[in-house]
């Protein structure tokens, strides 16, 4: 089981790594193609779609997930696919419409280069990526990992070339906006000539009140996230130069590197698998399992990103951005933090109680905030890096807490403060043999090195775990002996 989970990982992380991936391959073209105008309202834009998808999708792809499997059908099923897909369809129309009459009426109101078409562009952008989100979540929900990361990957590439050849003929901003446009329409109806089978295009209105009952609340949820993920830039903007946001923008996406390559492919294919394993007899238990072999996974994905973060800076990065080094473990640390919330929501999202989710995403948004405002005129990016770590902290702390009442779950305490202890053991030594800190040993030997202390650390650990679970962390086991209890 935990094996499948891995594999299916993989796979997810190849379609889940692909929009991030052809936005960090334009930032060079970008920067030297477009002016420092151009890119920084490109910028905007990127933020202004992503919460235009979440206002779009209104959490009914999550809420989609938690209905399918309880339908008896294919039939249901796929009744209740077309119900949702056709009410996103209809709502997103209805609120794109409204945006672009309001960015054609009050273009003259921003302070944006190629107003009104690049706010358009941005709009109708936003709208045809939640369909294609809602789109491969039915992929998702079936478990076509493969199909997921064909699509995914396709719109990368489509992205990539059309928004570089649009720019390259002179169409500025509006040529990268129009790129991303085009990759997104093609990549959707590509998804619904591959998965319309699923889908009977009829309206159900006990499906939508059904889904929108448990997915509905995920909006303030997916909002409040997004503060924790993006509020301390705009802090420190306030606070600071340009040129320390930047600075500290470029730590944080080799951090986010874990987010890309674990966590975000780890939260697609759980989402609908943790309401199958519900149905199994010893559910608690895969439960546990399933939170070890996360954790296990992402600290020494954590580990292997400090290992390297040293040489990546001396091979591509001028030294003004060197100084930033030292924000990239905490942020690591609070991208695991937040990270385990996932396989710790069970209770959650399996007794129907999201609304929690609202609230806890407000509460740690809301410290999120203050604590920025308190850490970053003092401290910097370091204060940014730490009021980050530290909401992250209390998000997942709350949803432990949480879940756990509501569904009790037998993790092993013992087994998770040996990886924790592990995790120490190992940075304590990345540090001694960088010679002093993260901001040494930059060498490709000191970064082999390292390399090889991880690896060697964790592989003890993997072979303690299995020996204490009967489970192999990387490949299938069959308990020779009787297995504690977690």
């Amino acid at each position: 089981m935990l094996t499948k989970v891995l594999k299916a990982n993989g796979v997810y992380a190849i379609g889940s790594a692909a929009n991030g991936i052809a936005l960090f391959l334009l930032i060079p073209y970008l920067i030297n193609h477009l002016s420092p105008t151009e890119y920084g309202a490109w910028a905007l834009f990127e933020v202004g779609i992503m919460l235009l998808t979440m206002v779009v999708l209104m959490g009914l792809d999550v809420g989609l997930m938690r209905e399918y499997w309880f339908l008896t059908d294919e039939t249901s099923r796929a009744r209740l696919t077309g119900t949702i897909i056709g009410f996103v369809t209809v709502w997103g129309g209805l609120l794109v419409v409204v945006l672009s009459a309001l960015a054609t009426t009050l273009s003259h109101w921003w302070k944006l280069p190629e107003t009104p078409q690049t706010l358009l562009l941005a709009t109708a952008s936003g709208f045809f990526e939640a369909l294609l989100a809602l789109w491969l979540t039915l992929f998702r929900i079936r478990e076509r990992a493969f199909t997921f990361a064909a699509l995914s990957c396709g719109r990368m590439l489509l992205f990539l070339s059309g928004a570089i050849l649009f720019v390259r003929m002179g169409m500025g901003l509006s040529g990268a906006l129009a790129g991303r446009l085009l990759a997104a329409s093609i990549a959707l109806v590509v998804a619904v000539a591959i998965g319309r089978q699923h889908v009977h295009w009829t309206f159900d209105m006990v499906h939508l009140r059904r889904v929108a009952r448990y997915g509905l609340p995920l909006l303030p949820t997916n909002l409040a996230t997004y503060v924790l993920l993006a509020s301390d830039r705009y802090i420190l903007q306030s606070f600071s130069t340009l040129e320390v946001v930047g600075i500290y923008t470029f730590a944080y996406k080799i951090a986010t590197t874990l987010d890309v390559l674990i966590t975000r492919p780890f939260a697609i294919d759980w989402a609908p698998r943790r309401f199958k394993i519900a149905t199994a007899s010893d559910a608690p238990r895969k439960y546990a399992l399933i939170l070890l072999g996360y954790l296990f996974v992402g600290t020494l994905a954590a580990l292997l990103i400090v290992a390297v973060t040293p040489a990546i800076y001396q091979w591509i990065a001028p030294v003004v951005y060197h100084q930033g080094m030292a924000v990239v473990p905490i942020i690591l640390a609070a991208y695991l933090i937040y990270g385990l919330s996932y396989p710790l929501n069970v209770g959650i999202m399996l007794k129907d109680k999201t609304v929690y989710l609202a609230l806890l995403g407000i509460a740690s948004a809301g410290i999120c905030l203050a604590l920025n405002f308190w850490l970053i005129p003092m401290y910097g990016m370091m204060g940014a890096a730490y009021a980050t770590l530290i909401a992250y902290l209390l998000w997942t702390g709350g949803i432990a807490w949480v879940s756990l009442r509501l569904y009790p779950v037998p993790y092993s305490l013992r087994l998770l403060l040996l990886i924790g202890l592990n995790a120490i053991l190992c940075y304590a030594g990345i540090h001694v043999l960088g010679q002093g800190g993260i901001g040494d040993g930059k060498s490709i030997m000191h970064s082999v090195i390292k390399l090889i202390w991880v690896l060697m650390t964790f592989s003890g650990l993997g072979y303690v775990l299995t020996r204490k679970t009967g489970v192999s962390i990387f490949a299938r086991s069959k308990p020779t002996r009787q297995v504690e209890p977690l």
